[in-house]
């Protein structure tokens, strides 16, 4: 992938007590203004091995549909540009 294509200004946040379980929600910026390069940077990812079954969303914001309050609650305390997230299962 290209290097303009990795994610840049990753903020993490934990979820807990969520109806999945304890979550991490990774808000991220991609140097890309259309979907079809954020499906690239994902493709890339599942090449890579580093999506899997855990991964409950992971795209632009503006299409997440899972955890929408919560999100809309944990963006209020980012301080940087974001255009993604990935929200994922963990213990």
């Amino acid at each position: 992938m290209k290097k303009e294509n990795e994610a840049k200004n990753l903020v993490q946040f934990r979820l807990t007590g969520t109806p999945d379980g304890n979550l991490l929600v990774s808000f991220y910026h991609l140097d890309v203004f259309n979907e079809q390069a954020v499906n690239w940077h994902i493709a890339g990812l599942l090449v890579e091995n580093k999506l899997g079954a855990r991964v409950l969303y992971e795209g632009n914001l503006s299409n997440n549909m899972a955890y929408q309050p919560a999100i809309s609650n944990l963006l209020e305390r980012v301080e940087v540009y974001v255009n993604c997230v990935r929200i994922e299962k963990v213990n």
